[in-house]
């Protein structure tokens, strides 16, 4: 049996899709969570792409590129802004600094 799809089809699956990803971002990062323990979630999320940065060259660039995301919620007028955004990437931002300063025998001694 062949299925077939139409675009209506697509985006309603697009539409269905950031509306879940809405709902999960709310829980994770939303108003009344806990700043901390959402800071240590998304600390143990990062741990998929490893335990610690190999390099501060690394930590550098995951934390300029949260902070590039800021920038660009910062350039919007205020009225635009999106507070759930806004706190999903200083939560972020929070949590790769912290995962720098674990990774920190990475980046100092040797010999190179």
């Amino acid at each position: 049996m062949e299925i077939r799809m139409t675009e209506e089809d697509f985006e309603d699956m697009r539409i269905a899709s950031r509306e879940a990803k809405h709902v999960l971002d709310e829980q994770q990062y939303g108003v009344g969570i806990d700043v901390l323990s959402a800071i240590v979630a998304e600390m143990g999320r990062a741990r998929r792409h490893g335990e610690r940065f190999s390099s501060l060259h690394e930590a550098y660039a995951v934390i300029l590129e949260e902070l590039d995301e800021v920038w660009e919620i910062t350039r919007k007028k205020r009225c635009n802004r999106n507070e759930l955004e806004l706190r999903k990437e200083f939560i972020q931002i929070a949590a790769m600094a912290l995962k720098a300063v674990e990774s920190m025998s990475n980046f100092t001694g040797g010999t190179v």
